[in-house]
C-alpha cells in the first residue's frame, strides 16, 4: 500500500482523504493545514508545522491547498515522492516550473497533474504540436471570483498568464489548459462574474490544423470556488495515480 499526504484540508482535501480511508487505497500520512481547527480528518492527523523531513519515506504528495504553499513545498517533495498538484496556476511562473522539472527528473519523481474542472484534458495534450489557437471562458458567480457585481461583467480578457496571477484560486482550469496547450501566454482566458448563475462554466475552443474543438463544463458551485464535479474528479485522478485493478480510463 501506498503511503502518502495531503497538503490542504478543505474540501478537495477531505473528500480525497474520506475516499481513501474508506476503500482502503493508501495509507495517509499525515494532511497539513494550518488553517483549520480540526486536529484529525477521517482519523488522519493534521499538523499545523511542516517540516520537509516528513516528506521521507512518502510515495505521494497531494497539493489541494494554494499556488503558494505548492510554490513553498513541491521541490523539497520531489526529493523524495512525486507530487499531484491541483494549484495549476503555481506553474505560471516559468523559472519556478523549471526548477521543479529539474527536481522530477534528478530525483526520478513525477508531477501529476489532475484535470480538475474539465474534461478532455488528455486531449488537448495530445493534440498540442497542432494547435493554434485556444481560448478559455469562464463564468462564475461573482461570490466565487470576492467580488460584489450586481450585472454581468467581463472582469478580465487577455492572455492566462495575468489571469493566473489575478485570480490564482479561480483560474486553475486555465492554467490547465495552458500548460496542456500553448501555454501562458498563447491561451487567451475570459473571465466573467454573472450574479444570476450558480454554476462554474467553463467554455474551451481549440483550433488547429484539421481540428475545431469546443468544450463546454458546467457544475454547480457548492458556495467555494470549486464545483461539484471537481471533488469527483480529484478522487478519479487520485486513484489512477495509485494504480488498481479492473476498467482503467487513461
Amino acid at each position: 500500500m501506498k503511503k502518502i499526504a495531503f497538503l490542504g484540508g478543505g474540501k478537495i482535501g477531505r473528500t480525497m482523504v474520506a475516499h481513501v480511508t474508506e476503500n482502503k487505497s493508501a495509507d495517509v500520512a499525515f494532511i497539513y493545514d494550518p488553517f483549520i481547527k480540526d486536529t484529525n480528518i477521517c482519523g488522519v492527523q493534521v499538523v499545523s508545522n511542516l517540516d520537509t523531513s516528513m516528506f521521507e519515506g512518502l510515495d505521494l504528495v497531494v497539493e489541494c491547498a494554494t499556488a503558494e504553499v505548492l510554490q513553498k513545498y513541491a521541490k523539497a517533495a520531489l526529493a523524495f515522492c512525486s507530487i499531484m498538484p491541483f494549484s495549476m496556476t503555481a506553474f505560471r511562473d516559468d523559472a519556478w516550473r523549471e526548477c521543479v522539472e529539474k527536481a522530477a527528473a534528478a530525483h526520478g519523481t513525477s508531477i501529476y497533474l489532475p484535470h480538475g474542472a474539465i474534461l478532455g484534458l488528455d486531449g488537448i495534450s495530445d493534440g498540442q504540436s497542432v494547435l493554434t489557437e485556444v481560448s478559455i471562458e469562464t463564468i462564475k458567480n461573482p461570490k466565487s471570483l470576492g467580488r460584489e457585481d450586481t450585472v454581468r461583467t467581463v472582469v478580465y480578457e487577455g492572455p492566462t498568464r495575468e489571469a493566473a496571477g489575478l485570480y490564482p484560486r479561480n483560474v486553475n482550469v486555465h492554467a490547465a489548459v495552458a500548460l496542456a496547450g500553448l501555454g501562458f501566454d498563447k491561451t487567451h482566458s475570459k473571465i466573467i462574474s454573472d450574479p444570476d448563475v450558480n454554476t462554474n462554466t467553463h467554455l474551451i475552443h481549440l483550433v488547429g490544423q484539421g481540428i475545431d474543438f469546443t468544450l463546454r463544463v458546467s457544475s454547480f458551485s457548492e458556495g467555494g470556488v470549486s464545483g461539484k464535479y471537481v471533488p469527483l474528479s480529484a478522487c478519479g485522478s487520485l486513484d489512477r495515480v495509485l494504480g488498481g485493478f479492473g476498467f482503467r480510463f487513461v
